[in-house]
């Protein structure tokens, strides 16, 4: 099973998601739970940003997670929030 690190970033916009909706809160937890047994699950649609070491998955059709492997067991959470963030990656 893989490891979770998250940065503040991460934290701090995953708090604000919540907060303007709580229904996220689900979504997300149901997210990281497929990612945690199987990175590759077909509902994540896992793609890596081209150019970059950052990869995201599918929290819903609007909500990505975005991250980068440490290792081959652990991924650090960088951010999570709308689809059009990788243009900061």
């Amino acid at each position: 099973m893989l490891k979770l690190e998250i940065t503040s970033r991460y934290d701090r916009n995953l708090r604000a998601l919540i907060k303007e909706n709580s229904l996220q809160k689900g979504k997300v937890h149901k997210a990281l739970k497929f990612f945690l047994h199987n990175p590759k699950h077909p509902s994540l649609n896992l793609e890596k940003l081209r150019g970059s070491n950052v990869w995201t998955i599918r929290v819903d059709r609007a909500q990505r997670i975005f991250f980068s492997w440490i290792d081959s067991k652990t991924a650090l959470l960088l951010d999570i929030g709308k689809h059009d963030k990788y243009q900061r990656y």
